[in-house]
């Protein structure tokens, strides 16, 4: 886990510490061409917010263009509210939390102590910093103990990111002391837990949610690099031989699918509705941002504490 966290979060750090040393460059060079301090810092803290604002407007843009070319529209307002909530989700994620995941989410677990305990499990070259938000959310909520995993080999397949999983689900159940647990997996994470569902049964698995997960594939995945993106096209081989898996064996296991009307990353949003599963699809929020939404999180933590109740 510690290789995988410190590969995303090098190449991070490494893209902040170069952009920094872009502006000092550019500052010292307007410093010899006469131009004042004040000019200086607003070009580039204007430099500083578009550069931020490209980290969401080209997938933004890629699933616009595709929706338009396949006839479908949303309401403007829902898209731009979903390029806004993914703004901030990017901006967080990627210039604080992925980059120092230590300082900013601390140990496992958080929340309760007593209950079910609760798995986070992120999406494509990602590490556990992209649950900064929905990680405190539900601590507070107390619903059980709250943990998180960064899958590796990062860069590697799915089926190979299986094992991370398995071992940490194992890891948590030994130090708890409890039977199950809770798995809340966004985008690619979702189906790392349907392949170690696949391939283990669901004894383990009290309850599994996902958030924007390509269950059925996504179009940009051809725009992705390493193995794992390959295996999330849309209708791909990979993911049909899951789907024969499942059939054959189907998972018995309560599930919600959470998905946005609005993906960026997703194409089609529909992608994510899963026949086995409770679906309920959002809008006016992005794709990494159904990690940080409020109402996202409510959704999650109803449906926890409805098992709470049942059990």
């Amino acid at each position: 886990m510690v290789g995988a966290t410190l590969m995303v979060q090098s190449l991070i750090l490494t893209m902040l510490l170069i952009e920094a040393l872009f502006y000092v460059w550019l500052g010292g060079h307007m410093i010899q061409i006469s131009v004042g301090a004040e000019q200086i810092g607003a070009l580039i803290l204007l430099i500083a917010l578009l550069w931020r604002l490209s980290h969401a407007l080209g997938s933004y843009l890629a699933a616009a263009f595709l929706r338009w070319r396949d006839g479908c529209s949303l309401p403007l307002g829902n898209s731009l509210a979903a390029l806004a909530s993914e703004l901030e989700a990017r901006v967080i994620s990627y210039n604080w939390s992925q980059a120092f995941p230590g300082w900013a989410l601390g140990t496992d677990p958080i929340g309760s102590r007593d209950g079910t305990p609760i798995l986070l499990v992120h999406g494509f070259f990602s590490n556990r910093g992209m649950w900064i938000r929905m990680r405190q959310r539900l601590a507070v909520a107390h619903v059980g103990p709250v943990y998180t995993v960064t899958l590796e080999p990062i860069t590697g397949s799915i089926d190979a990111m299986v094992t991370a999983l398995d071992a940490r689900i194992e890891e948590i159940l030994r130090a708890t002391g409890q039977e199950k647990i809770v798995v809340v997996a966004h985008s690619m994470g979702g189906l790392v837990t349907r392949a170690y569902m696949a391939q283990s049964g669901t004894k383990r698995i009290a309850r599994f949610i996902t958030l924007g997960s390509p269950h059925h594939g996504t179009r940009l995945a051809g725009w992705g690099l390493f193995e794992c993106a390959a295996q999330m096209k849309y209708q791909g081989s990979w993911l049909e031989m899951l789907a024969d898996m499942e059939a054959a064996s189907p998972p018995n296991v309560a599930t919600l699918s959470i998905y946005t009307l609005n993906d960026d990353l997703v194409y089609p949003p529909e992608s994510s509705a899963l026949e086995w599963a409770e679906n309920v699809p959002v809008s006016a929020v992005g794709h990494v941002g159904l990690m940080f939404s409020a109402s996202v999180a409510n959704r999650v933590i109803s449906a926890i504490r409805k098992d709470q109740i049942c059990a």
